[in-house]
């Protein structure tokens, strides 16, 4: 009985770990084989901001964030808003390089330079 209440115990804390406490996994593509907008759009599907944003950028889960600044891409990647409850800080795994990319990624949606792709971990998607 007592091991089956230590079982639960340990379960239930697994279950309340915030998803800001969890150890991050930075991605791992290889970079640099695109121009700056390929390289954004696979920065912007690696780090999985489709995941909170949509495909395009133009909102689900979290806003939409389709022609950002750059500057608003940075505190937004390298800072995150985790203590609200929403975006994770990408910090430490993030680049300033990845953030000028993804910012230019966002700038193309919705013109004829936007990439579709989805197959990210390819070097030439």
């Amino acid at each position: 009985m007592r091991q089956k209440s230590l079982l639960l115990a340990a379960l239930a804390g697994l279950v309340i770990v915030p998803l800001q406490a969890q150890a991050m996994k930075c991605p791992t593509a290889i970079r640099g084989q695109l121009d700056a907008v390929g390289e954004g759009r696979r920065a912007y599907l690696e780090f999985n901001c489709a995941g909170c944003h949509g495909d395009s950028a133009g909102g689900a889960m979290g806003p939409g964030i389709q022609h950002s600044e750059q500057g608003d891409v940075q505190e937004a990647v390298l800072r995150g808003d985790a203590k609200e409850g929403g975006m994770p800080s990408f910090k430490g795994c993030a680049t300033n390089t990845d953030v000028k990319n993804i910012a230019a990624y966002l700038r193309t949606i919705g013109t004829g330079n936007e990439p579709h792709w989805l197959d990210w971990w390819n070097l030439v998607p």
